[in-house]
């Protein structure tokens, strides 16, 4: 499966179509081509992608519904989806900023 193939599929489980634009931010931000293959050497990188895709594509969230037409997504389950990336791939979540900061004094 390559990486186009790839991105659309995760997307598409939250209701979301990507474009091609969309899919070249998500090779350009991995480093990875939009048609190469996703295997084990690759995947973190693919991950890391997304997740740095995702910010971008939440801001369009807000701007669905225009003449009518509506489009849902998922919001909160990408989100969620976003968050964990971060945890799992040491990236700073710049969308989960309302976590409760814990301070410990000495």
């Amino acid at each position: 499966m390559t990486l186009g193939e790839y991105a659309k599929q995760k997307f598409q489980s939250f209701g979301i179509m990507l474009s091609e634009a969309d899919l070249l931010d998500i090779s350009l931000h991995s480093g990875i081509s939009e048609e190469e293959a996703v295997d084990g050497n690759n995947q973190s990188a693919v991950s890391v992608g997304i997740a740095k895709f995702i910010p971008a594509l939440l801001i369009r969230a807000t701007s669905i519904s225009e003449s009518g037409f509506s489009m849902s997504w998922n919001v909160e389950g990408i989100k969620q989806y976003y968050a964990y990336l971060c945890r799992t791939y040491g990236l700073k979540d710049e969308i989960n900023t309302n976590k409760p900061i814990i301070t410990f004094l000495q």
